[in-house]
């Protein structure tokens, strides 16, 4: 088999490091807060405000712990409950807003990524008097500060908790990303009990997010060899968890490692990037809200790694052979990737095709939401080929 470390240049020199939140991580993690609100509150930092959606913060048993310790050690505390799917620039700035009125001094999220990303929007804002989201994400102001996040995950799939990423909805079309290390949590929280209580859809959905965002991350032109161990190990530990998580939800040996590989694949991605399938996908959910960023991910995944098997047919086959056992690492093999791809998808209960949301018809408006978005501009010169309008388009066509 021909190797991926052939392909990496030894001249290229990068960041060898771990991102920065500090993360607890393991079952009982949550019970952390106590200590990390009693820190906060003992350096002068004890009004926070806490922003989560309105039900997955209870759902997943994490208010049990976090509402006590906010009233025991929090010198003051407000809740913005109001986050919803694919956040707007209007939820950002309400968050903000709140935090304002009770000068709170650093933000608590609760749930996956879109708390996280309106969290981490609302901090920029809040060191940033007068300016507007749109200014960060569209007309390129620079961040300077945020206030500190404290974040607490119960999904196993976002890695928005261990990277320096935040997304948001503009006013228009468009599905923009902002990038800063003032945005990296202070403190991170990873307990997989938090997520047995997930719906399967979502467990599915959130685990093909992982999966994707280590394959992408192991495949740009700015990948190292750092992030593709960490993306190949993710890959490795969802392949072999979903399926249990999958059939015995509260297993938490299951979501402990599902859990894990969506942090290492964060990880990956926040050191590596990503590339065609995330600008693909952020279209996709624009134009239909009801597609879910896991699961249109997932749809597009397979089309997409038959246009780019030929030019990383070694990285692939590593990533991809606790799923398609075999593989020797040549273009040759393409087809065979792509139709053991599909088959462990669909194993699994991720479809991989788009019936579901489009039809030929919708095509020339999704290749033309992907091409003119700002997201794409700054993900698709990262793909390991060209990744032009006409490949984009031979994707979702690929993908009907």
């Amino acid at each position: 088999m021909s190797s991926w470390e052939a392909k990496i240049d030894i001249n290229r020199v990068f960041v060898l490091q771990p991102t920065r939140p500090l993360t607890y991580f393991g079952v009982g993690a949550v019970q952390k807060v106590n200590d990390i609100l009693e820190g906060l509150t003992q350096k002068g930092m004890g009004n926070i405000l806490v922003v989560t959606d309105n039900c997955a913060y209870k759902a997943s048993g994490a208010w049990d712990t976090v509402e006590p310790a906010l009233n025991k050690h929090a010198k003051s505390w407000k809740h913005y409950d109001k986050v919803r799917p694919n956040p707007t620039y209007d939820n950002c700035e309400e968050a903000a807003a709140a935090g304002l009125e009770m000068k709170a001094d650093c933000i608590l999220a609760i749930g996956g990524g879109s708390s996280m990303d309106t969290a981490k929007t609302a901090a920029v804002l809040m060191k940033h008097p007068g300016k507007k989201s749109v200014d960060f994400y569209e007309k390129g102001e620079g961040i300077n500060d945020a206030v500190p996040l404290l974040l607490i995950n119960t999904s196993h799939g976002t890695g928005s908790e261990c990277d320096a990423f935040a997304v948001a909805q503009s006013d228009g079309e468009d599905k923009p990303a902002i990038n800063s290390p003032h945005i990296y949590a202070t403190y991170t929280i990873e307990d997989p009990a938090l997520t047995a209580t997930m719906p399967i859809k979502q467990t599915i959905s959130t685990s093909i997010d992982a999966v994707n965002h280590a394959l992408e991350a192991a495949t740009t032109i700015t990948t190292t060899p750092y992030s593709f161990g960490l993306a190949r190990d993710a890959i490795r530990l969802v392949s072999k968890y979903l399926p249990q998580a999958i059939v015995e939800p509260g297993n938490l040996t299951a979501r402990y490692w599902l859990m894990y590989a969506s942090a290492i694949a964060g990880i990956s991605f926040d050191l590596g990037l990503l590339h065609i399938t995330h600008a693909m996908e952020h279209a996709m959910s624009t134009h239909d809200a009801k597609v879910t960023h896991g699961d249109g991910l997932g749809i597009l995944m397979p089309a997409m790694v038959q246009e780019i098997y030929h030019a990383v047919p070694e990285q692939l086959a590593e990533l991809l052979k606790p799923i398609v056992p075999d593989l020797e690492g040549i273009p040759a093999e393409r087809d065979k990737v792509v139709e053991g791809l599909r088959k462990w998808f669909n194993s699994v209960g991720q479809k991989t095709d788009m019936s579901d949301y489009f039809t030929e018809a919708d095509i020339p408006a999704l290749v033309k939401l992907t091409m003119d978005s700002s997201l794409a501009k700054m993900l698709l010169p990262l793909a390991p080929i060209k990744a032009d309008e006409k490949v984009v388009e031979r994707i979702f066509r690929n993908s009907l």
